[in-house]
């Protein structure tokens, strides 16, 4: 609580940086930014004109939060942690860095894997408005503008309880709201190299799925588990094998090294990349579906979250493309 409230004190409006010619060139130039993607999410994404990022606030740190995540040595299933208002959720957030990784040595001395990640923002999902951080601002405009779709779209669209569900209706609103914006503001964007950047990203992911599906299908195999464990290290080395292929077809690219050092994937670490990434193909088919209409395709959405868990996941199953 006493990281929000200093975030909360740090508060200044937006329009009265961007009007007072005391403020950093640089800084107002980003900020107006912030307005601008603002009033693109709300006039041409449909998303909520709340009072959200009408503010901004210097942490004076490049992290606003650590997010912990874990799941047991032959589970992808992560562990939750229930809060009043959202339910249980696959993460816990942290303002201060030591604080999450004492959680993570509990944990892991509890047998969990457990994954510490950093994060440049977080939502309240509309129940106070959130301001834009210093933190967000280390972002180009187009990767800035995504991140404001998504937190936006939490502010919309929220189901008790079904991380998966928000998180990657979130990410499928922040991949279309880019694409809509970069076609709209005429961005400078290479498009040779904004091609490899898709591909790479689309290849990796691909990996990681994969990785992710052939470890579900060991864990809930009936194999002994000094069996599964043999298994489990087999598919994780074949993951970074792979990844090392990858990186030679890419010139050497080294963007998602991270994933390997300091510590290699683990269970909680695909645990996270599931709940953000696995519906949202499902969401991007929906989008399809809805004519590629914003508001259209949010009645839809609605009407997902308001289903029984059991055939939200049906819906969304049978969206995915094959």
């Amino acid at each position: 609580m006493s990281g929000h409230v200093d975030l909360t004190l740090r508060r200044t409006s937006i329009d009265k940086l961007v009007d007072d010619p005391d403020t950093d060139p640089a800084l107002r130039e980003r900020l107006e930014s912030v307005q601008d993607i603002r009033a693109f999410a709300i006039d041409e994404l449909d998303l909520p004109d709340s009072g959200s990022y009408t503010d901004f606030a210097d942490l004076e740190r490049d992290v606003t939060v650590w997010l912990v995540t874990a799941a047991p040595e032959l589970s992808l299933e992560a562990y939750r942690w229930c809060y009043p208002f959202v339910g249980c959720l696959s993460y816990r957030g942290y303002f201060k860095r030591a604080a999450a990784r004492q959680l993570a040595e509990d944990l892991e001395a509890d047998g969990y894997e457990t994954a510490l990640s950093p994060a440049i923002a977080y939502s309240t999902l509309g129940f106070m408005d959130d301001p834009v951080l210093n933190t967000m601002l280390a972002y180009d405009d187009l990767e800035l503008a995504g991140l404001i779709f998504h937190e936006l779209a939490h502010e919309l669209v929220f189901v008790r309880g079904d991380a998966r569900f928000n998180e990657s209706f979130a990410s499928a609103v922040e991949k279309l709201g880019k694409a809509r914006y970069a076609q709209a503001r005429a961005l400078q964007v290479d498009p040779d190299a904004a091609a490899r950047s898709a591909a790479r990203e689309a290849d990796f992911l691909a990996l990681l799925l994969a990785t992710r599906a052939a470890l579900d299908e060991i864990y809930r195999s009936e194999d002994p588990d000094d069996r599964k464990r043999e298994r489990k290290a087999a598919a994780l080395a074949a993951l970074q094998g792979e990844q090392a292929g990858f990186k030679a077809r890419w010139d050497g690219y080294a963007g998602y090294d991270h994933w390997f050092a300091p510590e290699p994937p683990n269970n909680a670490r695909l645990a996270l990349l599931s709940t953000y990434q696995l519906d949202v193909a499902a969401f991007e088919a929906l989008f399809a579906a809805s004519g590629g209409d914003f508001a259209a395709f949010y009645v839809a959405v609605e009407a997902l979250a308001d289903l029984p868990e059991d055939e939200r996941r049906a819906r969304l199953d049978a969206l995915a493309p094959p």
